[in-house]
């Protein structure tokens, strides 16, 4: 009886060990299977811990945060070709961001990869913007007439913003006179049709559709001025009703605007769950530039993961009232993993970056940050004339040309349009000597790989998500840090208004925010040295961003006491 017993408790026991074996060779299994090797996948880049934890994770939702430099973007790189790798079938996998010049970028560094070139034979890989694979997918899957392409640079952004301005216009002259709108509430003069744009566009953003819904929510992200009462709502939305049927049938094929695309494919979405359009994989770059419709789209359009990469610091666009939780994103400590280590920049470039101040609601400001190089400080000159900065530059380029010809530049500007077709402007004069690139032609003419690169003259918009050997900085002045036409634009609205009041204190402060971010991008594009140039007859026209900056940080041509 004793012996009986035994027999069954060590039978009990070899049972309990034989389980745990089995489940640690499963454990083993999915962990062997999950892992992926780094090493050599991208010329010259050698991932740390840090960012191998973040392309090793299984989540399938992943937001991954870091500042500029912390090597987002090349993660998210890493995690596309994991993801072809492990897959034992072919996979539909989605690249995609905002910026057009970034999805060239991208396109550039995966085709260093030997590794991803073999794979991407077996498996469907889009590498698109947003508004492109929208375009896509609702012409060729869903049976929409030809859509006209908007491609994604700031040029052509405020064309088509323009182009809606004056539908707009088109609108209003047509309501006034039908009764029911002469007894509606009446609108302020200051709610012009660019105010209208600015307004329907941040609705569809956030997908305030229905009256109830624009009711509801706060305008967050909407200024203070012109001031929107309550009752006036009602009349606002009966404007974007009429302005959505005048785009549905006053052409012979109906027009979207820009923040259509993700309502019209959220609205496919919810008519086909099983769409065949759908992804296996989706990575997101720069999430914090796409709206909240976009990205609760996206969410919608994988059937297996999605990875979405950002800095909230470099966030130029406006705010939202929708939380994650409204765009289905589930955040949590494993969902939403940070990068802390800085690899672009020197520490004395992100040391004067990191100092300009601008209001981080994200609370995203990264003081534990590791740097990996040291390098000069950079250069704040004055010129007392455009003609002697550019003179300085051309020499500066001439320099880095001579004794480091595979180095790459970047020159960013704030010309306008109109400016930049004056003969007077740098541009011009650096067509004179080298040869110089927009973004028009970074797409087919820069060549990581090439000796000799072309220099790229660009607006701080256009450079969002690259980075450079050699920044140069123009317009560091009074006029274009803040831009003062954005400034000009908001006096307008507060014309016959106080300018001492809390509302307009509020929005001027959102735009020197704003700007503030928008010269925080420019800097922290340089991996080696910055320079960063004025150029006007009068010092103290210097931008006064200048001062958020220890004077230890930089070197300087002028005296720079008078900015402590």
């Amino acid at each position: 009886m004793v012996v009986e017993r035994e027999y069954t408790q060590l039978t009990i026991l070899l049972d309990d060990r034989k389980k745990q074996l089995e489940n640690f060779s499963k454990r083993f299994a999915k962990t062997w299977k999950n892992y992926f090797s780094l090493e050599g996948l991208l010329p010259g880049i050698n991932p740390t811990k840090e960012q191998k934890q973040v392309v090793q994770s299984s989540e399938k939702q992943l937001i991954i945060r870091g500042s500029a430099g912390s090597g987002k973007s090349l993660m998210l790189v890493y995690r596309l070709i994991k993801m072809m790798e492990q897959a034992n079938s072919p996979q539909r996998i989605l690249y995609v961001t905002f910026n057009q010049t970034l999805i060239q970028d991208t396109r550039k560094r995966l085709n260093q990869s030997q590794t991803y070139l073999e794979l991407s034979e077996k498996h469907h890989v889009d590498i698109m913007t947003y508004h492109d694979l929208v375009r896509k997918i609702l012409m060729k899957d869903c049976g929409y007439s030809n859509i006209k392409r908007i491609p994604m640079t700031q040029q052509s952004i405020e064309k088509h913003e323009a182009d809606i301005v004056s539908r707009i216009h088109a609108v209003l002259a047509q309501v006034e006179k039908i009764p029911k709108y002469k007894h509606m509430e009446k609108l302020f003069k200051t709610h012009t049709a660019k105010f209208l744009q600015e307004e329907f566009f941040w609705m569809k953003a956030n997908g305030l559709v229905t009256l109830n819904k624009y009711m509801e929510k706060e305008r967050t992200g909407r200024g203070n001025s012109p001031s929107v009462r309550m009752r006036q709502r009602p009349t606002i939305f009966y404007l974007f009703e009429r302005y959505n049927e005048f785009m549905r049938r006053n052409y012979y094929i109906p027009q979207l605007d820009m923040e259509d695309y993700a309502l019209h494919l959220l609205n496919e979405l919810s008519k086909n769950k099983r769409a065949s359009f759908k992804y296996d994989h989706i990575l997101v770059d720069e999430f914090q530039d796409l709206q909240p419709m976009q990205i609760k789209s996206l969410v919608r359009l994988t059937k297996g993961t999605i990875t979405l990469v950002g800095d909230e610091k470099q966030r130029i666009y406006k705010r939202s009232p929708i939380s994650y939780k409204e765009l289905n994103l589930k955040v949590n400590s494993r969902t939403s993993q940070r990068l802390t280590r800085n690899f672009r920049s020197t520490k004395q470039i992100m040391d004067l970056a990191s100092e300009i101040k601008f209001n981080d609601v994200e609370n995203v400001r990264e003081d534990n940050q590791v740097f990996f190089r040291e390098g000069p400080r950079p250069k704040i000159n004055y010129y007392t004339s455009n003609s002697r900065l550019a003179s300085t530059i051309i020499r500066n380029i001439r320099r880095i040309h001579r004794d480091n010809p595979g180095k790459s530049i970047a020159i960013v500007h704030r010309y306008s349009d109109k400016e930049l077709n004056k003969e007077d402007n740098l541009k011009r004069r650096l067509d004179l000597e080298f040869d110089v690139i927009g973004v028009n032609k970074y797409g087919y003419r820069f060549d990581y790989n090439k000796r000799k690169k072309p220099i790229f003259f660009t607006s701080p918009y256009e450079i969002k998500g690259l980075e450079f050997d050699y920044v140069f900085i123009i317009h560091f002045d009074i006029f274009h840090y803040p831009l003062k036409a954005r400034l000009d634009e908001l006096n307008k609205k507060y014309i016959g208004m106080d300018w001492e009041g809390p509302e307009y204190k509020k929005d001027r402060k959102q735009i020197i925010n704003d700007e503030k971010k928008i010269f925080y991008v420019a800097c922290t594009r340089a991996k080696e040295g910055l320079f960063i140039y004025c150029g006007d007859k009068k010092e103290r026209r210097i931008s006064r961003f200048i001062k958020d900056f220890n004077t230890n940080d930089y070197e300087s041509n002028f005296n720079k006491g008078q900015f402590r």
